[in-house]
């Protein structure tokens, strides 16, 4: 029978880390660590092309990524014609 309460029911605890994540993340790091210097020296023997490539794809996993955002277009009846009256005051304080 499904679960049409919006409960859970067993599972992770809500906030609890799941083992195999925090696993292959601490896996990562650790390999990550060490072929820190094989990476760079790699890295460095790239072409230009292949460098910003690679430069650009590791820029997700440090900053941010910007959500798109959607323009409307405005259809307001904007005015076609402006006219300008220039009155030239002179004053006379005699």
């Amino acid at each position: 029978m499904a679960n049409n309460t919006g409960r859970k029911f067993g599972g992770r605890k809500k906030g609890s880390t799941n083992v195999v994540t925090k696993q292959s993340k601490e896996l990562l790091a650790e390999f990550m660590q060490s072929n820190y210097s094989t990476f760079l020296e790699r890295l460095s023997n790239l072409n230009d092309r292949d460098y910003c490539s690679n430069y650009i794809s590791l820029l997700k996993y440090i900053m941010p990524t910007l959500k798109a955002t959607e323009v409307k277009e405005v259809k307001e009846k904007l005015p076609t014609k402006v006219e300008f009256e220039i009155i030239h005051s002179n004053h006379n304080n005699n």
